[in-house]
C-alpha cells in the first residue's frame, strides 16, 4: 500500500505541475505582451499629440509674416521675426515640447527660418543656418505631408521623436515647414504610469484565477485520484490470482470507463479460466486420440510414400521414352521438310520442263511452217527451173533457125559478090555490100556459136540445178517428216511432264498432310511429356507431402504428448485462480 500513496503523490504532483505551469508561463507571456503594447500605445499617443499640436500651431500662426520674412534681406531684425519667435518659445514652454522651428527649402538647401529657443540662448539657430535632414523622411516632407517619426537618438538632445507639417498659403501653396521635437522622456513617462495602473489591475486579476484553477483542479485531481486507487487496488487484487474483487466507479470520465472496462476484462478472465479448468480434461482425451490417429496415419503415410515413389519412377521412365518420341519425331520431320523441299524442286523441274516443251513445241510448229513455206518456195523455183529450160529450148531452136538464116545470108552474099564481080564497076557496090553481109553473117554465125554455147551451159546449169532441186525436195521432206515425228515425240514428253507435275502436286500435298501429321503427333507426344512431367512433378511433390505428412504426423504424436503434459500444467496452473 505504501507503494500506492507514493504512485499517487508522484501522479498528484505532475497533475499540479501539469495546471499551474501552463498558467504561470501565460502569466508571463501576458505580462511581456501587456508591457510591448502598452509601449506602443504610449508612443502612437504621444505622436497622435504631437501632429494635433503641429496643426493647431499652423493654424495659429500669421501666414503674412512668415511670407514677409522671405522678401527681407535682414528678416531677425523684423518684427514678424520676433513675433513668430515669442509664440514658438511660449508653445514650448506651455507643451514641454523640447524644440520647436520653422525651417524652409529652397534650391535644394534645408535651412531654418525661425528658431522658438529663448532669446538668452547663444546657441540658437539663426535664419538662414542650414538644417541637417535625414534622407529617408525628406521626400515624404517635400510631398507637402505630416510626417512623425519613430524614436531616435540624437547625439545632443538624446532620444527623441519629431513631427514635421507643411506650411500653406490661402492658394495651397507650401510656404514653409514647422518642427516639433518631443523628447523620449515624455513618453516613457507616459508608458510607465500606465503600466503601474495595467499591473495594478492585472496581477490581481491573475492572482484570483489562478487561486480559482488550482482549487478547482485540487478538486478535479482528489476526485480522479480516488478513482486511480480503485483500479489499482482491483489490479493488485488480479495479479495476486483473486478474481472475485471489482473496482467502484467514481468518475464519469474516461477514469470511470476504465474502472468499468477493468471488471468487464476481469469477468471475461473468470469466465476464460472457468473455460480452460473444464477443457483441459477434454484437451488431455483429445491428446490420447490424436496420438492413436497418428500412429495409424503414420503407416498409412509410409504405404502411400512407396506407392508415390513406384509411379513417380516410372512417371520418370515414361518420361523420357516420350522424350525419344519426340526427337524421333523431329528427325521425321526434318527428313519430310527436306523431301518437301525435293518435291518443291521436282515440280520446279516439272513446271520448267513444261515451259520447255510448249517453247519447243511452238518452235517445231515455226519450222514445220517455215518447211511447208520452203516446199512451196521451191516447188514454184522448180516449175521457174523447168520454164525456164523449155524457154532455153526455145531459144536454142531459134539459134538454129537464126543459124540457118545466116548460112542462107552467107550464100547469098557468095552470090551477090559472084554477081557483082560479073557486073564489073557497076557492081562494085554492089559487091561491097555483099562483102559487109557476108562478115554480119559470120559475125552472126560467131555470135550464135556463142550463144549456142552459153545456151548449153545455161541447160546444163538448169539441169543441175533441177537435180539439186530434186534433192532439196527430198531432203525437205524428210525435215518435214522428222519434224513431225519430233512433234509426236514431243507430245509424249508433254504428256509424262504433266504426269510429272500431277504426281509432284500429289506428292506435295501428300508431303504436306504427312507434316501436319507430323505435327499433331509432335503435340500430342509434347502433350503426353507435358502430363508426363506433370504427373511426375505432382508425384514429386505428392510424396514431399507425404513426406511431410509422415514429418508432420511425427509432430503431431510429439504434439499430443506435449499437449497431455500442456493439460496437465494448465490444469495446475488454473487451479491457483479464486473463481
Amino acid at each position: 500500500m505504501k507503494r500506492g500513496k507514493n504512485v499517487k503523490l508522484g501522479l498528484r504532483l505532475k497533475l499540479y505541475l501539469m495546471i499551474i505551469l501552463p498558467l504561470i508561463i501565460v502569466a508571463v507571456v501576458t505580462l511581456f505582451i501587456t508591457q510591448i503594447l502598452i509601449k506602443d500605445a504610449s508612443l502612437s499617443t504621444m505622436q497622435y499629440n504631437n501632429q494635433k499640436l503641429a496643426e493647431n500651431t499652423i493654424a495659429n500662426l500669421n501666414i503674412a509674416d512668415i511670407q514677409k520674412l522671405g522678401s527681407s534681406n535682414n528678416p531677425e531684425q523684423l518684427k514678424e521675426y520676433r513675433d513668430l519667435r515669442n509664440q514658438l518659445t511660449m508653445l514650448r514652454q506651455e507643451t514641454g515640447s523640447l524644440y520647436i522651428y520653422l525651417f524652409n527649402y529652397v534650391d535644394g538647401k534645408w535651412f531654418y527660418t525661425v528658431d522658438g529657443a529663448a532669446w538668452d540662448d547663444e546657441d540658437y539657430s539663426k535664419y538662414g543656418d542650414e538644417f541637417e535632414f535625414s534622407s529617408g523622411i525628406a521626400p515624404e516632407v517635400l510631398s507637402h505631408q505630416m510626417v512623425t517619426t519613430d524614436v531616435a537618438t540624437d547625439p545632443t538632445w538624446g532620444e527623441l521623436f519629431s513631427t514635421f507639417a507643411p506650411i500653406k498659403d490661402q492658394s495651397g501653396q507650401t510656404i514653409g515647414y514647422l518642427g516639433i521635437d518631443i523628447s523620449a522622456n515624455a513618453v516613457n513617462a507616459v508608458y510607465s504610469n500606465t503600466l503601474k495602473q495595467a499591473y495594478q489591475m492585472v496581477i490581481p486579476v491573475f492572482a484570483i484565477v489562478l487561486l480559482i484553477s488550482i482549487l478547482c483542479a485540487m478538486a478535479f485531481i482528489r476526485r480522479m485520484l480516488r478513482q486511480v486507487g480503485e483500479i489499482q487496488s482491483s489490479m493488485e487484487q488480479v495479479t495476486k490470482g483473486d478474481l472475485t474483487v471489482s473496482s467502484k466507479r467514481i468518475t464519469g470520465d474516461q477514469l470511470g470507463d476504465i474502472s468499468d472496462l477493468n471488471n468487464a476484462m476481469v469477468a471475461h478472465i473468470t469466465d476464460m479460466i472457468t473455460n480452460i479448468q473444464q477443457g483441459s480434461h477434454t484437451l488431455q482425451e483429445s491428446s490420447q486420440y490424436i496420438s492413436k490417429v497418428s500412429t495409424g496415419t503414420l503407416r498409412q503415410t509410409e504405404e502411400l510414400s512407396r506407392a508415390i515413389h513406384e509411379i513417380a519412377t516410372g512417371s520418370t521412365q515414361q518420361a523420357e521414352q516420350t522424350e525419344e518420341a519426340v526427337q524421333h519425331s523431329e528427325r521425321l520431320g526434318q527428313i519430310i521438310d527436306e523431301v518437301r523441299s525435293y518435291v518443291e524442286r521436282f515440280g520446279d523441274t516439272a513446271r520448267q520442263l513444261t515451259q520447255v516443251r510448249e517453247q519447243v513445241t511452238h518452235e517445231h510448229q515455226r519450222l514445220l511452217e517455215q518447211g511447208k513455206q520452203n516446199v512451196q518456195q521451191m516447188q514454184q523455183m522448180q516449175l521457174m527451173s523447168r520454164a525456164l529450160a523449155e524457154q532455153s529450148q526455145e531459144a536454142a531452136n531459134v539459134s538454129g533457125q537464126v543459124q540457118s538464116i545466116v548460112k542462107q545470108t552467107q550464100i547469098l552474099a557468095l552470090n551477090a559478090s559472084i554477081e557483082a564481080s560479073r557486073a564489073g564497076e557497076a557492081g562494085k557496090g554492089f559487091a561491097v555490100v555483099a562483102s559487109e553481109m557476108r562478115s554480119l553473117a559470120q559475125q552472126s554465125e560467131d555470135s550464135i556459136r556463142e550463144i549456142d554455147t552459153i545456151l548449153g551451159s545455161f541447160v546444163e546449169q538448169i539441169g543441175g540445178m533441177g537435180h539439186r532441186f530434186d534433192l532439196t525436195m527430198k531432203s525437205v521432206n524428210q525435215q518435214e517428216s522428222q519434224i513431225e515425228e519430233c512433234m509426236q515425240t514431243f507430245e509424249q514428253v508433254s504428256q509424262v511432264s504433266d504426269e510429272v507435275q500431277g504426281l509432284a502436286v500429289n506428292l506435295a500435298e501428300r508431303t504436306a498432310h504427312m507434316q501436319n501429321l507430323r505435327h499433331e503427333v509432335e503435340e500430342q507426344l509434347s502433350y503426353i511429356a507435358s502430363a508426363t512431367e506433370e504427373t511426375s512433378a505432382m508425384t514429386e511433390e505428392v510424396s514431399a507431402s507425404a513426406q511431410e505428412q509422415e514429418q508432420s504426423v511425427t509432430e503431431l504424436s510429439t504434439i499430443s504428448q506435449n499437449l497431455t503434459t500442456l493439460s496437465s500444467q494448465l490444469q495446475s496452473l488454473t487451479n491457483k485462480f479464486i473463481v
